[in-house]
């Protein structure tokens, strides 16, 4: 016997079905917003450039004398351009560094070799990094050696070992980056920023996930900057993929993504992420538009070792789309070869119904002659009749030629019928049930027929087989079309009424037919009217009539 399910697990179920539904649909609007901040990164660059184009020009009007400002000043400029350009952000480090020199001040001095250094590692730079660090004369009571200094170190060597493939090495790089971001943390200030996020990126390099992820999602609620605010989401996307969890992975990779385009921030590694995620999911016109951004920021920006990253996937990406334009110029080929097929049945269909309209013309034509043959015969025999009233003494003689009459009538409506039988014989299938009122002489009938085969009431019964196929596959088109309507525009329809005309034209386009020549077409309209009933719609519509076909397009929902 079955077991009913139990309504405490159904209940369940249905929640978790809500939460995926949710959950899909949160992650498609964040992708489309993201993509929208992407086609609009130029605006976020042009402000980027703006700022430091302010700074320049205070640069330019301080006097070469002013030496202390004029560090000052390179030294924004560095930070303006670390990550956004590393030409640039070099330039004004080295800059930087010769001002300090000037000034003979070690603390400047060491800040600006740490921003060189810095520069380098974001660039792909390492050994030019280590040299302007210069570990090897670290002397801890030395102040100038702070915290940035350790963490670069150990961003250093932690990169370095990701792209070392000689064992040896590997486990030589993944030993300093670990000792130098410990040393680091031990130097940060607790309850800022970086203390959190240093402590929290040390145990997921120590593979401590689940704390790791604690405390990143702790350090998400703060109010952080918001290039750090990316920093934290990009971490929780890595500890995500690494937990199997795909979905929330694409979630925080897209809020790093849209931060860093909103702070112009150019080398991003979270962008990259994201395209091979997306790519792996089968999004692939997404993951086309992130990787192609990816490319032209680490272009822009300059980093070598983001160039090698994009190259390892933007070639699949491209393959992947090849392929799908390969299978629709297939799809399109077999189409056209199908629609050709129905083309020429169709056009033999309508030559072998005009050659029977032909014969049966002809066929009529020749029954009416024979019926006005059949009414001389009869005024003849009348005459005879009349003669054999007023000739009674040839009555004889009348007789035997009315005897004769009658055996020619016989003789020739035997031979009109046997000649004209072959005639009929060749009719087919499609006029029999005519044959036998032409026989029998039921012409009216036979007219009748062939009137009665009315095209307007047959293209309104094809119309009113549209509008039920389509209802059936958008239920809920005409609630969904009047949501974009005023108030007092919503269509009603009537108790029989499926669609009205300006409902059947939004179907048509719903369905991808938006030309207004084939609409009118279709539904026998003129192009004008189709124009005027669609210009009708917009101006009655709640929203700006430019979008209202957009909207409608996406507000629409397809029968599950």
């Amino acid at each position: 016997m079955t077991k009913l399910f139990p309504s405490k697990q159904l209940s369940i179920l249905i929640t978790i079905i809500v939460l995926i539904y949710t959950s899909s649909s949160a992650q498609e609007s964040k992708l489309d917003s993201l993509i929208h901040i992407i086609e609009n990164a130029s605006k976020y660059d042009a402000k980027k450039k703006a700022e430091i184009d302010s700074i320049r020009n205070i640069l330019k009007n301080t006097k070469k004398s002013d030496v202390l400002s004029l560090y000052n000043l390179n030294t924004e400029m560095f930070y303006r351009f670390k990550v956004f350009q590393r030409d640039s952000a070099f330039y004004y480090g080295i800059q930087s560094k010769t001002l300090a020199k000037q000034l003979h001040d070690k603390s400047f001095l060491a800040t600006a070799n740490m921003n060189l250094a810095d520069i380098c590692v974001s660039s792909g730079m390492y050994k030019e990094a280590l040299d302007f660090l210069e570990p090897s004369k670290i002397d801890d009571k030395n102040t100038d050696y702070n915290t940035l200094y350790y963490g670069i170190l150990g961003r250093c060597y932690g990169d370095m070992a990701e792209y070392s493939n000689t064992p040896y090495f590997n486990k030589q790089y993944l030993s300093l980056a670990y000792l130098y971001r410990e040393k680091a943390l031990s130097l940060t200030e607790d309850g800022t920023f970086f203390h959190y996020f240093l402590e929290a990126f040390n145990k997921f390099k120590e593979g401590k996930l689940q704390e790791s992820f604690s405390d990143f999602k702790t350090l998400l609620q703060k109010k952080n900057q918001p290039h750090d605010q990316a920093l934290v989401h990009y971490m929780l996307g890595e500890l995500y993929q690494q937990l199997g969890n795909n979905d929330k992975a694409i979630s925080h990779f897209s809020e790093a993504v849209i931060s860093d385009i909103k702070t112009s921030t150019k080398e991003s590694l979270a962008i990259i992420k994201l395209s091979e995620l997306l790519f792996k999911k089968g999004d692939l016109n997404n993951a086309s538009i992130l990787i192609k951004k990816a490319n032209e920021d680490a272009s822009f920006y300059g980093a070598q070792q983001r160039k090698i990253q994009v190259g390892a996937i933007l070639p699949l990406v491209e393959q992947e789309i090849l392929k799908l334009v390969e299978k629709e110029k297939q799809r399109l080929y077999w189409q056209y070869i199908i629609v050709s097929i129905f083309l020429i049945i169709a056009i033999c269909f309508a030559i072998i119904i005009y050659n029977q309209n032909r014969k049966l013309t002809k066929a009529r034509k020749i029954i009416a002659d024979a019926h006005q043959n059949l009414k001389q015969i009869n005024k003849q025999l009348l005459k005879v009749n009349d003669k054999i009233k007023s000739q009674n003494i040839e009555i004889k003689q009348v007789n035997n030629q009315l005897s004769e009459a009658n055996k020619i009538k016989e003789e020739y409506l035997g031979l009109f019928f046997t000649q004209y039988d072959g005639i009929f014989e060749k009719f087919n299938a499609f006029i029999n049930s005519m044959k036998k009122n032409i026989e029998e002489e039921r012409y009216d009938k036979v007219n009748r027929t062939i009137l009665s085969y009315n095209l307007k009431r047959e293209k309104e019964k094809l119309l009113e087989n549209f509008d039920k196929a389509f209802v059936s596959l958008f239920p809920n088109f005409i609630k969904e079309f009047n949501s974009l309507m005023k108030e007092e525009h919503k269509i009603l329809l009537d108790k029989e009424q499926v669609l009205t005309k300006e409902l059947r034209i939004y179907a048509l386009i719903r369905l991808g037919i938006t030309q207004n020549e084939i609409i009118a077409q279709i539904l026998g309209y003129s192009v004008n009217s189709i124009y005027a009933y669609k210009t009708k719609i917009r101006n009655n519509s709640s929203i700006n009539k430019e979008d209202f076909d957009k909207k409608l397009l996406k507000n629409t929902t397809l029968k599950l």
